[in-house]
């Protein structure tokens, strides 16, 4: 019984405690707390001093007394955009938290309601470097293979970046050139993403994030027969073509391989361009339809035979 009484009296004290320390917590009041201030979203541009993200803040917050206590323990970090909270006054940079308040206000980290911050500016300690704008230049090596070619030239998705950070270094450049690994295209697109922050560290970049398309299409061969047709011959002398007909060997996209017939391809021979009576030629070959990239004939000459 004795054992009961000792342990019963603590246990009875304890329990009261924590009903009036609830009871009296769980009430909402109003305090001043220190906000830790942190801008994000800095312009590459701008370098900030170390101090600036150390700005403390009074701030008036309705809340528990619980999380109160949690914040007065433990404080609470802030993340401002530093473009929208940060404004410029004779070349130098300011912070109000005043004008900062319906932003602090929307702020997703905060649970709770903030009433009121001290109308004081702050000077924010930058150091700005010089910016400009430079051409990438694409050094990467292409090599393609299973008969694909490519359907115009490579390209990054920024024909130029604004970069910015060493002033020397930014004033004596001209052009970006960006390079790796050889590149191996072996379908359609080929798209390369590129971090110009990891190629180039000791510049900074607006926007380092950039890829490089790579557009091909896989080719085919085909071949026409096609007669040879004499243009500009004297209408007094015979002339005789050997062979008088030709294979056309083309190449295609493979997708546009059904779009082309015999009519797409013509083979010449120019009697104007004949100096003797017994000559051979190379015959010129005209693709009228454009889906034809490439062609060689067979035989590569014709033998061109005048009687007089």
């Amino acid at each position: 019984m004795r054992y009961k009484k000792y342990v019963g009296f603590p246990l009875v004290v304890i329990v009261v405690a924590s009903l009036w320390f609830i009871s009296k917590y769980k009430d909402v009041y109003k305090e001043e707390i220190e906000f830790n201030v942190n801008f994000i979203n800095v312009p590459e541009d701008v370098v900030v001093n170390s101090t600036v993200n150390q700005l403390k803040i009074p701030v008036e917050i309705s809340s528990s007394g619980f999380t109160l206590i949690w914040e007065k323990t433990f404080g609470n970090k802030l993340n401002l955009d530093f473009k929208k909270n940060t404004y410029s006054r004779n070349d130098s940079l300011f912070f109000n938290p005043s004008k900062s308040l319906k932003n602090m206000k929307r702020s997703k980290e905060i649970s709770y309601e903030i009433l009121n911050v001290e109308d004081q500016e702050v000077s924010i300690d930058v150091k700005r470097f010089d910016s400009k704008r430079v051409p990438l230049v694409n050094e990467f090596k292409i090599e393609y293979s299973s008969n694909f070619v490519p359907l115009k030239e490579p390209a990054f998705t920024l024909d130029s970046v604004t970069v910015t950070g060493n002033d020397t270094a930014v004033a004596e450049l001209k052009e970006i050139r960006v390079t790796g690994k050889p590149i191996i295209v072996s379908d359609s697109i080929t798209s390369i993403n590129i971090n110009l922050n990891e190629k180039y560290p000791d510049l900074r970049f607006e926007n380092p994030n950039i890829s490089l398309t790579i557009a091909a299409t896989q080719m085919t061969e085909g071949s026409i027969e096609s007669y040879v047709q004499l243009i500009n011959a004297p209408s007094n002398v015979e002339v005789k073509l050997i062979p008088e007909k030709v294979t056309v060997v083309y190449s295609t996209p493979i997708a546009q391989f059904d779009k082309i017939d015999n009519s797409d391809v013509r083979v010449i021979v120019d009697y104007n361009k004949v100096n003797d009576l017994n000559t051979a030629i190379i015959p010129e070959v005209r693709l009228i339809n454009s889906n034809m990239v490439s062609s060689r004939i067979l035989p590569k000459q014709i033998q061109v035979l005048t009687i007089k």
